[in-house]
């Protein structure tokens, strides 16, 4: 009998990031079928502020599925579900009688609450902290947002103590509106980002939730990363199951089979983001972030991150305050032939320094000309990118190889220059989107179409970029002293 489109298995994986939701149509052999892109809009309504529209999030998400199914109606009958990708540290409280989001969704990128975690540094709360969570104090993570948004904010602060609020992470929103209400969890991954998870003790914080203000919020049941979840309405005239879902940058790891101890990957997204499996272990370090990366059958796997500097933002802020108007194909060349704006440093601390110098501070460029041109700004600030990267992995313990992702590595400038400065051959991964891949995986292992922890035959290798030995390690060190510059200058 022949066989026909409703006898196969199909899923989709969403990766909802900050600029935009991409959800990507799998068969059952992980074939990528079709795709939809639908971009997210930020606003930034103060200095340090920034947000989105929870409607607009959850309509990408939904948007990007119905566009998939309208182009592909004969696997419907066959889609077995989704799973999602989400952007961690992004959150925002609802009321849950009538549903209606409080706030909007505070960005990761967001620093309202820099100075409270400055002050909590000085007042020594951070060993205590990091001890408890695997996290150092930072605006990054939501618990000091919370805290923030409600000393400053007297009626969400009253809304919040009549006890009816939630606080999720954008997979606890997105399942809860997805379910009408009827659902309310996380992973362990993406609560592990939050600021209110014991890594300890793998479940939320009592003493947490009090020291930042959210003793009165509903938070979300936690579960595993490839949890069944039936009956979500996804507007496509059935309903369908949530198979998997997780933090993208811990799926990340999945999806360039970094799936041993040591082993590690480095995209370039939006800032750079390094992980590294650790196993079962948790292994704490006074420069990275200790997390669950994911939860399978109750058993963890950790990893250490460090997340640092600025990478796609440079390209957004350049082309959006600067009017130029680059091909992305064309970064690479432009780049090179910048060579007179070598005397440039760029610090491209546009949410402060995290990962590894922990640091309050703004971004800064030295050595600028009458001369100097966007083109200059934009060789200084890929240059910044590999500076950035090399100073991350220089923190990392030893790992047993690392890839690189994300659509930089399409920057042929950039990939030498960071072999340039790190010293050892780069691997580019044949897998320029890790978290899709990474929650296909998780939606494979949910199936059952793979086994629990398997991948299927290694294709991550595309191109290896070797190091030239003459490079003036000379740059790296100027750069480096740039930044201590910039610190003391905030200090």
């Amino acid at each position: 009998m022949k066989e026909t489109l409703k006898d196969k298995t199909y899923f989709i994986a969403v990766d909802q990031g900050s600029s935009g939701t991409l959800s990507v149509l799998f068969d059952e052999a992980f074939n990528v079928l079709d795709r939809a892109d639908i971009p997210v809009s930020r606003c930034t309504p103060g200095s340090g502020l920034v947000e989105h529209e929870p409607a607009e999030i959850l309509a990408s998400v939904k948007k990007g599925i119905a566009s998939l199914m309208d182009g592909h109606p004969g696997c419907l009958p066959g889609l077995a579900g989704i799973g999602l990708a989400n952007q961690g540290e992004s959150f925002l409280l609802w009321d849950t009688v009538n549903g209606t989001p409080l706030t909007r969704v505070i960005s990761w990128q967001d620093t309202r609450s820099e100075l409270l975690s400055a002050q909590l540094r000085r007042d020594g709360a951070n060993d205590r902290f990091h001890a408890q969570t695997g996290l150092h104090l930072s605006a990054e993570w939501p618990a000091l947002k919370v805290r923030e948004m409600r000393a400053n904010d007297a009626d969400l602060d009253a809304r919040c103590r009549a006890g009816n609020v939630a606080f999720g992470q954008l997979d606890a929103w997105l399942l809860y509106e997805l379910s009408g209400g009827k659902i309310f969890a996380s992973d362990h991954g993406t609560a592990s980002r939050s600021g209110y998870y014991d890594l300890q003790q793998r479940n939320w914080s009592g003493e947490l939730r009090e020291m930042f203000c959210a003793s009165d919020l509903i938070f979300p049941d936690l579960m595993d990363n490839t949890a069944h979840i039936a009956g979500l309405d996804a507007g496509l005239g059935k309903e369908v199951r949530w198979l998997a879902g997780g933090l993208d940058q811990s799926v990340t790891l999945i999806g360039q089979r970094c799936m041993r101890a040591q082993t590690a990957k480095i995209t370039y997204g939006t800032c750079c983001a390094c992980w590294l499996n650790t196993g079962a272990t948790p292994v704490f370090d006074e420069k990275m972030t200790t997390s669950v990366a994911w939860m399978l059958d109750g058993q963890a796997t950790m990893a250490l991150a460090a997340e640092g500097g600025a990478a796609g933002n440079i390209i957004t802020w350049l082309t959006e305050n600067f009017l130029v108007d680059w091909p992305l194909e064309a970064l690479s060349e432009i780049a090179r032939e910048s060579v007179a704006g070598n005397e440039l440093v760029f610090v491209p601390a546009f949410n402060g320094l995290s990962s590894p110098w922990w640091e309050r501070a703004k971004g800064a460029l030295f050595g600028i000309t009458q001369n100097t041109t966007p083109a200059h700004i934009l060789k200084a600030g890929l240059d910044a990118i590999a500076f950035t990267v090399k100073a991350l992995v220089d923190s990392m313990p030893v790992c047993d190889g690392i890839v690189f992702d994300g659509g930089m590595t399409d920057n042929g400038y950039l990939m030498q220059k960071q072999a340039d400065v790190l010293g050892f051959p780069v691997v580019k991964s044949a897998e320029r989107e890790g978290t899709l891949m990474g929650i296909a995986y998780l939606c494979g292992w949910s199936l059952g179409i793979l086994p629990g922890g398997t991948l299927p035959d290694d294709r991550r290798a595309d191109r290896v970029y070797v190091p030239d030995p003459a490079w003036d390690r000379g740059e790296y060190d100027r750069w480096t002293e740039t930044v201590k510059t910039v610190i003391s200058y905030y200090n």
